[in-house]
């Protein structure tokens, strides 16, 4: 089946396990019904599922491949792990195995994790191994943070290494999150070792992954203690030091829990858009959601940047720019306040690609989509130089209440929807915008280099355009693409 941003009939998707073979993506992932006893119980007895493609566009659904244990088992919820090919020739899962409800996997009546293992010799068959489950050396670390094992060979140490989400004995609530290791010469015995990584940040470094890219090392980690978001960090050697560069996540609230692989040398990122309770734009953040999948490129000084997979933009293969207007360029200006140009016809599912060219000292400028006729109500994914941002936002930003005030006014954009964009280093003070609209889903990417995805579920309203404020922009090569 072909998917924009990919969603399976009758559940969500939790953190992605994507696993490269044969020169195809095994996108692994929690299969969420959302059937827990509450409306805050998420995850509850996830299964694996498994999506498998070649360019992130065209999948096919195989289905549940790891099921739940039983109430008696440790697995009564299987969670997120790792694959990997064994010297033995088979394939491995190791993932996280928890029981909420039997106190047989609990202590001090807080439920234990564990890790436990599969093995395949065709990634789609999976033979749980019921001999086989560990937790914590709780000489080193905690017994409640033991999840999300990422399995690799390493040759600089000659031994198979497990990351994990962990937590060192005694370490801070808040910050006192590590990324656990333990060390095995046949992906059986395993033996805890001291922190691969403890900086002492965050409550947790959940879905652990690391990867070398040309010359750099990388470790990968999701947060949701400073804020909900995906970090990486990078090395000239697999034993560090950890360096963060000035911008150190692939896109913000509405992309988690990130995984990597690479198949014939393109690493793409794996991670969910959260759905909103109440599938309104006014409701909280849930866990799980949709996937979406960002393609990573490398810079000579080891930042790493994203962009569309080039599968996805080629969907969009049919020009709609609306006939009607000058829509192939726009010249607006207005020092004194808000100018915009209006263009009509935006269909549910559409790319929109333009270069918005600004003049210095421009305060900001905006691509404005699923609004009105005058651009005063819908989403707005603006532009702001003296900032070194871009932004979303939308309007109205709450429900609004009895009073006119009533309308978040204090909060200038959606405040976690935010990116970093250094405007003084772009060429000709230009930036090129593709916004890929499908759903509730809106993903804008700028020039090949920074993402911004965001749920918006309000679709009745069909205009869109551009707008400045306190500047000028030049706005050329406007297209539309169903």
């Amino acid at each position: 089946m072909k998917s924009v941003f990919y969603q399976p009939e009758g559940g969500w998707i939790g953190d992605t396990i994507p696993f490269a073979h044969d020169g195809k993506y095994y996108i692994y992932y929690l299969h969420d019904e959302r059937k827990g006893n509450s409306e805050d119980e998420y995850g509850y007895r996830t299964s694996w599922n498994l999506l498998v493609t070649r360019d992130c566009v065209h999948f096919t659904d195989y289905g549940v491949v790891l099921p739940v244990g039983e109430y008696d088992a440790a697995d009564y919820a299987c969670y997120t792990g790792s694959v990997i090919e064994g010297k033995d020739g088979r394939f491995h899962i190791f993932y996280t195995a928890q029981n909420n409800y039997n106190p047989r996997y609990h202590k001090d009546g807080r439920p234990l994790q564990f890790v436990a293992h599969a093995v395949s010799n065709d990634l789609i068959h999976w033979e749980k191994d019921p001999g086989f489950l560990f937790g914590a050396d709780e000489s080193i670390y905690e017994p409640w943070d033991w999840r999300d094992p990422y399995v690799f060979y390493s040759e600089e140490k000659g031994c198979y290494c497990m990351l994990l989400a962990a937590r060192v004995i005694g370490a801070s609530e808040k910050n006192g999150g590590c990324v656990g290791l333990c060390t095995s010469d046949d992906l059986i015995s395993w033996k805890a070792q001291q922190p691969f990584f403890n900086p002492g940040s965050y409550m947790t470094h959940e879905c652990p992954d690391l990867f070398k890219m040309g010359e750099k090392w990388y470790l990968v980690y999701s947060t949701f203690s400073e804020k909900f978001v995906t970090h990486y960090r990078f090395s000239d050697s697999i034993d560090g030091p950890w360096t963060a560069p000035i911008e150190d996540t692939f896109d913000g609230r509405a992309f988690y829990a990130a995984k990597t692989a690479a198949v014939n040398g393109e690493r793409a990122a794996f991670a969910w858009v959260p759905t909103k309770r109440g599938n309104t734009d006014y409701g909280q953040y849930e866990w799980g959601g949709t996937l979406i999948v960002h393609k990573i490129d490398q810079h000579p000084d080891g930042r790493l940047t994203v962009k569309p997979p080039e599968a996805l933009t080629a969907l969009f293969d049919q020009d709609i720019t609306p006939k009607n207007t000058d829509a192939s360029a726009a010249e607006i200006t207005n020092y004194e306040g808000i100018s915009s140009v209006v263009l009509d016809g935006m269909p549910d599912t559409c790319m929109i690609e333009a270069d918005i060219e600004f003049s210095e000292g421009t305060r900001s400028f905006s691509l404005a989509v699923r609004q009105d006729s005058l651009l005063s109500g819908g989403y707005y994914l603006r532009f702001e130089p003296f900032y070194n941002r871009v932004v979303a936002d939308m309007w109205p930003r709450r429900i609004t209440g009895v009073n006119q005030w009533y309308i978040d006014g204090d909060k200038p954009f959606l405040i976690e929807l935010e990116r970093p964009l250094d405007y003084k280093n772009l060429p000709n003070n230009i930036v090129h915008v593709q916004l890929i609209d499908a759903g509730s889903i809106l993903c804008l990417y700028v020039n090949n280099e920074v993402a911004l995805t965001t749920r918006a579920y309000a679709s009745e309203r069909t205009h869109w355009g551009f707008m400045v404020s306190d500047g000028s922009i030049k706005v050329t090569n406007i297209h539309m693409y169903r």
